[in-house]
């Protein structure tokens, strides 16, 4: 059986679109970069992330549908739901009225988080796209996203509970899971972790870069709470403005990501097959 050993070369080799070359003599296979490709293995600083997710973003407009989504079938659903009250308030009494009124709120609650989850996933998995150098494909992204829906309903769940319970445990501790969890989505989306393992590995992941990640959260934080004050147009700028900070994430995570080699650490290695 043959084996095979990675030999580390040159750490900085540009990060994209390598091309093998191999060497028959000595059974040495090579992971060349083509020539041209940024650098983009090892920590950048977060200056370059912020302008990449502003690039990735300006290059890929197409970035905000899947956010558009969730916001339509608030609105459909908020006047089917009206509509649906007013029939029941004709035609129904009372005791049923109120019990209807509550199913269709229940039901339109678990139907908005599950488009939530797959419009945060379907972005993730665009600037994912992007960061690689290819075109953001949204029907690429669904298809992905709904294959890890399960997992992403189960560890946002499992996150929420948490969170409750700690900001019922006098706000500080809700606040510091909101924090160390704000991740789980990238995990899911991108190692393919989930549940308590895709918490743990959140966790993991603030813990060891906490500078960075408080500079990403809380600039995020700002540049929501800037935009949606602004008078009349507000929520419609916070809107626009979600895919650069789930952008802002999940580029600080690809980065920094430490569940083993990333695919841009890969470039530069050598495969001996012996």
């Amino acid at each position: 059986m043959n084996a095979v050993k990675f030999e580390d070369t040159e750490k900085a080799q540009p990060d994209k679109n390598a091309i093998f070359q191999s060497d028959s003599g000595s059974g040495i296979l090579t992971i060349e970069p083509v020539a041209g490709r940024e650098n983009k293995a090892g920590k950048r600083d977060l200056g370059e992330i912020f302008s990449e997710a502003l690039e990735i973003y300006r290059h890929n407009p197409i970035l905000i549908v899947p956010s558009l989504v969730p916001v339509s079938a608030l609105v459909l659903g908020m006047l089917i739901f009206v509509g649906y009250l007013g029939l029941m308030a004709i035609f129904a009494d009372g005791g049923f009225l109120a019990l209807s009124f509550l199913a269709s709120l229940l039901l339109f609650a678990v139907l908005m988080a599950v488009l939530i989850f797959l419009a945060e996933g379907a972005s993730i998995e665009m600037i994912r796209q992007a960061s690689m150098g290819d075109a953001a494909d949204l029907s690429t992204a669904w298809t992905s996203t709904r294959n890890n829906l399960e997992p992403l309903v189960l560890t946002s769940i499992l996150a929420g509970i948490m969170i409750a319970l700690g900001y019922a445990l006098f706000f500080i501790p809700g606040l510091i899971l909101s924090f160390a969890f704000y991740f789980i989505t990238q995990v899911v989306m991108i190692d393919g972790r989930s549940g308590l393992e895709a918490l743990k590995a959140s966790y993991r992941f603030v813990e060891a870069n906490l500078s960075d990640c408080l500079i990403v959260v809380l600039a995020s934080l700002a540049i929501s709470a800037v935009l949606h004050s602004v008078p009349v147009i507000g929520p419609l700028l916070g809107l626009i403005s979600l895919p650069y900070i789930y952008a802002l994430a999940t580029l600080l995570y690809l980065d920094r990501g430490s569940d083993g080699k990333s695919p841009q650490e890969t470039q530069g290695e050598r495969v001996e097959i012996v």
